[in-house]
């Protein structure tokens, strides 16, 4: 099983060897037999058994870790990113660059991958140029938890501060409730491409944020994201759609991210994101781990929180959205 995936990463590598540059010097990473990658200084990475390449140079701790990443994928397989999901697609849809050439998209951040996964699934159609997905993410159980889903793209442990890619490589670049590396993306982005950041809008999980209110002594600001009525647990239901609708409205930018997003990137826009979920059983407890607003909190807390019945959720995003400065 290793050694398939350790071939597959190692095709896809080669086929797209150009997206590559060395983290230490810059200069261009070729493959070097088929569980390594080399540049013209012998800085040598590693193909790694799981199905993902590291190209970090240097050791580095994250304060994310592997139950929260697994908590973040059971969060999506049960559905709650969906509206996000859908938003994203259409805004690449809408504004990426001609599909006439193989569409490259950057997920910075990407974590255990799901969200990657769940868009580059919504965008394949029939007939349609290929598409390849990266993901990066500096936190290694993460990339480590995507390679292992196997979805065809590539997963790269990887420090933003100096991605491992060759400048105007990538059509679409993502960045989803994760800090951002302004210069970079400018240096990565096509001149045509597409940078899309998510960030949590003021009312984002706000109903979790008032369950654990006191329980922690330093809660994070909104970070993640929903409005209205499916019920996601061991059943789902679905109400009609005049029911319960996504918006997806223009609002006005607020806030020093919207801010310095303008600042950095061309036709800024802006697009509100809510909706809301009865979230119970599983989904909900999954839902309470995977957010840095139960971080400090007792863990009999989580419990008795998801096990009190379904809750009502709001996911409240803001998408900015932006091309290259000329």
């Amino acid at each position: 099983m290793h050694n398939a995936k350790l071939t597959v990463l190692a095709g896809l590598i080669s086929r797209h060897e150009h997206l590559f540059r060395c983290p230490i010097c810059s200069r261009p990473l070729k493959m070097d037999g088929s569980r390594s990658m080399i540049c013209g200084s012998r800085h040598c990475f590693d193909l790694s058994k799981d199905g993902y390449i590291n190209l970090i140079p240097h050791a580095v701790r994250s304060k994310y870790n592997k139950d929260l990443f697994t908590s973040r994928r059971e969060t999506s397989r049960h559905g709650l990113f969906d509206p996000l999901i859908d938003a994203i697609r259409n805004k690449i849809e809408d504004t990426a660059p001609s599909r006439s050439r193989e569409l490259r998209i950057l997920d910075a951040g990407c974590g255990e991958g799901s969200h990657l996964a769940a868009i580059l699934s919504a965008l394949q159609k029939p007939d349609a140029p290929d598409i390849l997905g990266v993901g990066v993410d500096i936190a290694k159980e993460g990339i480590r938890l995507a390679a292992k889903s196997g979805v065809p793209a590539i997963w790269c442990a990887a420090d933003l501060a100096g991605s491992p890619f060759a400048d105007r490589q990538f059509d679409v670049i993502l960045n989803i409730l994760s800090p951002a590396n302004y210069q970079e993306f400018q240096r990565l982005l096509r001149h045509d491409g597409l940078v899309i950041k998510v960030i949590p809008g003021s009312r984002y999980l706000q109903e979790i944020r008032a369950l654990f209110q006191g329980e922690a002594a330093n809660q994070p600001s909104p970070a993640e994201g929903l409005t209205s009525g499916h019920t996601i647990g061991r059943t789902i239901d679905r109400p009609s759609p005049a029911a319960d609708s996504t918006t997806r409205r223009l609002v006005p930018a607020t806030g020093r991210t919207a801010e310095l997003f303008g600042r950095n990137f061309a036709s800024v826009d802006v697009q509100h994101v809510e909706y809301g979920m009865l979230v119970a059983g599983e989904a909900l407890e999954h839902l309470l781990r995977m957010t840095p607003l139960s971080w400090g909190v007792p863990e009999e807390a989580i419990q008795q929180a998801a096990g009190q019945g379904p809750l009502r959720v709001t996911f409240d995003y803001v998408m900015l959205c932006g091309g290259m400065n000329e």
